[in-house]
């Protein structure tokens, strides 16, 4: 029997007012067209667990990653993401793995940085989709840069390198994903020696600029590999265990769950294929983020109406049967996070679903505004 299921939903709540030049409209409108019975049922019944309420913008990390970070008994202001993102992708290459608190490590992630009119723009890095191939003569085009600088890299993963952290100093760094879609200026990295940074990384963007894999992958209609973006040092260092058993294949949940003695496997694509999973269980449903960062809101309302089909109503199915006995939600938008827990006794208390508790856009809309 499962007994906890732990599900990380980031952007599945709308836009607040006023957030990232969104009009008033915007949330309204979303929160009309979204047709969501299961997740409504299951947040009316639930008992609200810990919820930001931060009130800085211009956050580096990811709601989810603090979430994550809380949970495991890491820094949550500064989230050490690379070297957990590299115990995974170690793991994942069959590279024996480290052991816990080997080094420091900062991933050095290549990317592709789009020109606008009067600005920068940073495109989602799964966008790139980089082949083994090509990853290694790009790495080989800056091998000697790196050596007259010093720099050891490791590159177990295509789309994922990393170097050892405090290279360039105490840098304060961004998630990719949090700057994605945005003018970088006010996301570019800070520190003492971030012109050091800055230098080295426009020697890789002439580097590669006329590289025969940019101009292949350009004849082909794909992203050039144009740039690199250093973010998420720090130390591995012991953390609690988040669940018996994590599916995901985010590498900085999957490195938490190596490191904190978890069973680990692949992300499911609906609840059926973890319908069997003994014990306690988390997982990370992220189909709906890029959609909500292009602001894609079609899109994002299709992606959210597939996981009340596919996860939220089958899950609310199997807490009414007792197949799982708990599910903890956690709720991510812009720049927040919302836990809500509901149990199998929790739906019978049906006094929850009345009155404004019992609106589950309320709920939304109240997460969206101020969470």
């Amino acid at each position: 029997m499962m007994t906890h299921l732990t599900l990380i939903v980031p952007f599945s709540v709308p836009p607040g007012a006023g957030d990232d030049a969104t009009d008033d409209v915007v949330p309204g409108a979303l929160l009309r067209q979204l047709e969501l019975p299961a997740l409504g049922k299951l947040l009316t019944r639930a008992t609200p667990g810990p919820r930001e309420t931060h009130d800085d913008p211009y956050l580096r990390t990811l709601p989810q990653e603090r979430w994550l970070a809380g949970r495991a008994g890491l820094d949550a202001v500064r989230v050490p993401t690379a070297p957990f993102m590299r115990l995974a992708d170690r793991a994942g290459a069959g590279d024996a793995a480290p052991p816990a608190g080997e080094g420091a490590w900062a991933c050095l992630q290549p990317v592709h940085i789009h020109a606008a009119r009067d600005h920068l723009v940073l495109i989602h890095p799964d966008q790139l989709d980089i082949r083994d191939d090509e990853a290694r003569a790009l790495h080989a085009a800056i091998a000697d840069l790196l050596g007259e600088a010093g720099i050891a890299l490791e590159a177990p993963h295509p789309a994922r390198w990393y170097v050892p952290d405090g290279t360039f100093g105490d840098l304060t760094a961004t998630t990719p994903v949090r700057a994605t879609g945005r003018n970088i200026d006010i996301w570019m990295q800070a520190g003492p020696q971030a012109r050091d940074w800055r230098r080295f990384q426009n020697e890789i963007q002439m580097t590669w600029h006329a590289h025969p894999v940019n101009e292949a992958r350009e004849a082909e209609g794909r992203l050039t590999v144009n740039s690199v973006w250093l973010h998420g040092g720090g130390k591995t260092g012991p953390v609690r265990k988040l669940a018996d058993t994590v599916r995901t294949d985010d590498p900085f949940l999957a490195g938490l769950a190596l490191a904190g003695g978890s069973r680990l496997g692949p992300q499911p694509a609906r609840y059926a294929d973890i319908a069997g999973a003994e014990g306690t269980v988390m997982t990370l449903l992220d189909s709906a983020t890029e959609a909500h960062i292009a602001a894609d809101w079609g899109l994002w309302i299709e992606r959210m109406h597939t996981l009340d089909a596919e996860w939220f109503a089958p899950v609310l199915a199997a807490l009414g049967d007792g197949s799982i006995q708990a599910v903890t939600l956690v709720l991510g938008g812009e720049n927040h996070f919302a836990e809500f827990t509901v149990t199998r006794a929790d739906l019978r208390k049906f006094w929850r679903g009345l009155g404004t508790r019992g609106d589950w856009r309320a709920l939304l809309s109240d997460l969206a505004m101020a969470a």
